[in-house]
């Protein structure tokens, strides 16, 4: 079910892209200067709007990964640190059971 719902809004809004890009077809120049419309001292170099679309999508997507990477960190240390105490207890059970299962010395014979 969840499958299909998918699909009945992914192919629309996809069809929707498609047809607004295709409409949008003429380069496009981004002003960064909001005080002088005619010559702005900050702009873009004429491009597709394709091209800005994508590039503020990517843009998104990695300030949100890395967003997201950061908001882990505590995690990752946490789990440094339980992997350290675990190899650490491995080795300390590995010591015990050789300690446990090597035959008793007595310590006449070592005289």
């Amino acid at each position: 079910m969840k499958k299909v719902l998918r699909w009945m809004v992914f192919i629309p809004v996809g069809a929707l892209l498609v047809l607004f890009l295709i409409a949008n077809r003429q380069p496009v120049a981004l002003s960064l200067d909001p005080f002088s419309t005619e010559s702005p001292a900050l702009a873009t170099p004429p491009v597709f709007l394709w091209v800005w679309l994508i590039l503020a999508v990517l843009i998104g997507f990695f300030i949100g990964a890395f967003g997201m990477w950061m908001s882990e960190r505590e995690l990752r240390v946490r789990a440094k640190a339980d992997r350290l105490e675990l190899k650490a207890l491995k080795k300390a059970a590995a010591a015990a059971t050789a300690r446990a299962e090597s035959p008793p010395v007595d310590p006449v014979e070592q005289s």
